[in-house]
């Protein structure tokens, strides 16, 4: 889980909700700007922060309605539960549609894409699926309001975690597509349940992999450039897009959504939870963590290899994997531009940064490994908590005794 932050630090409230009348703030966001295509994609980050008031540390005037996911402000986060004391009211089509989450995307300094989380099982709890299939219309009749096309259905191109309904209106001002997972029953097959419905928005020119259009996937001559070598003796993989698992124990979806982005596969940390099993409470168990995992290969066309795998990580007193094959195998993998998916127990060995006060400081969780400094004997890691996860350090010693299981998942033939 997230560091916890409360809506009384950020506002500079003395105490925590509930509060009394004169401490009541109104936290919301009209999403409404994000179907102005005519004018966001236009939008630099300094005047999205014109826009929408952005969340900082300590006190601010105004009640925050997003957060900056990474400090080069390249993706912005709304969510309904931004804050454990607080809800923040997100709404669309003039309040008709109420959302989750909404990450904005910008490239080059100016908004590109957004993904804009309108139901997912694991923030909204279960939903009828005459409800769904309600709220389903009414968005898609209000999309078409707004864009005046008519839409077309799209078949999903390349892989896809689960089968999706995809509809999507093209103007010559952007594309917006409406997806949900496809709960209908097969031919002698039960009924599913519906998991998520989310609205996929993009600038004419930034309609990529991520909005369903056809990709080769990266290759492994461009994830090599990611490699930076800085002079204080870093080894890192940059471009890892950050995903920020919000107060769920998402870790291992969350995860594994940042390295498929990383590789241009499309996917979503909900539809990833359904897959993997994962409860939005308790998160995923180490010990069931690799068997999930394998389950996404047929789904992505991905090659999974546990270098450490946690159902024989011990042997008695022996390890199954020293500590010269762990070492080897992180650099060798960094050096590839490939991110490593870290299974550990927490809060065992010492961290820089330290673990943030009020979130997990222990148990099992996922990160991922992105580097090492030698000349320190360190392990470079990031975690999927937002904005000051990006880049930690651990002792490459610490980081071996710590680990639960450790992993490479790439597309076939990389």
């Amino acid at each position: 889980m997230k560091k916890i932050c409360t809506a009384a630090m950020v506002l500079g409230m003395t105490t925590l909700a509930p509060w009394t009348a004169a401490q009541q703030v109104e936290l919301k966001a009209d999403l409404d700007p994000l179907l102005n295509f005519q004018a966001i994609w236009t939008t630099p980050a300094e005047k999205f922060e014109q826009i929408y008031v952005p969340r900082t540390e300590g006190g601010q005037e105004q009640p925050p309605q997003f957060e900056w996911l990474d400090a080069s402000r390249s993706r912005a986060r709304f969510s309904r539960q931004m804050f454990v004391d607080a809800k923040t009211e997100l709404s669309l089509f003039g309040g008709v549609v109420k959302a989750e989450e909404a990450v904005v995307e910008f490239t080059n300094g100016r908004a590109s894409r957004a993904t804009v989380s309108i139901y997912n099982r694991g923030d909204s709890g279960p939903i009828s699926i005459k409800d769904f299939e309600g709220l389903f219309r009414r968005t898609g009749q209000e999309i078409g309001g707004i864009l005046k096309v008519a839409p077309k259905r799209q078949l999903t191109a390349g892989a896809s975690a689960l089968k999706t309904v995809t509809w999507a209106w093209t103007t010559p001002a952007g594309l917006a597509l409406l997806e949900h997972n496809d709960f209908q029953p097969g031919p002698g097959g039960p009924q599913g349940k519906p998991e998520f419905l989310r609205l996929k928005l993009a600038a004419p020119d930034q309609a990529d992999w991520s909005m369903g259009r056809i990709s080769m996937g990266v290759q492994r001559m461009a994830v090599q450039k990611n490699v930076v070598k800085e002079p204080e003796g870093d080894v890192f993989i940059s471009g890892v897009p950050m995903v920020d698992q919000g107060a769920k124990g998402y870790c291992v979806a969350a995860s594994c959504q940042r390295l498929f982005e990383y590789m241009r596969i499309p996917c979503d940390q909900h539809e990833l939870a359904q897959l993997l099993n994962a409860d939005a409470d308790r998160g995923v168990n180490a010990l069931v963590m690799q068997k999930s995992l394998t389950r996404l290969n047929g789904r992505f066309g991905t090659t999974f290899r546990p270098i450490v795998d946690p159902t024989n990580y011990y042997s008695g007193r022996s390890r199954r994997v020293s500590f010269k094959r762990f070492e080897s195998e992180l650099v060798e993998q960094v050096g590839k531009g490939t991110p490593l998916l870290w299974a550990l127990e927490l809060g065992m060995k010492d961290e820089v940064p330290p673990l943030p006060a009020g979130g997990q400081v222990s148990g099992g969780h996922m990160r991922m490994i992105i580097g090492y400094n030698s000349a320190k004997n360190q392990v470079i890691f990031t975690d999927s908590w937002g904005a000051g996860h990006e880049r930690k350090y651990m002792n490459i010693l610490d980081a071996y005794e710590v680990t639960l299981g450790l992993y490479t998942m790439m597309p076939r033939g990389f």
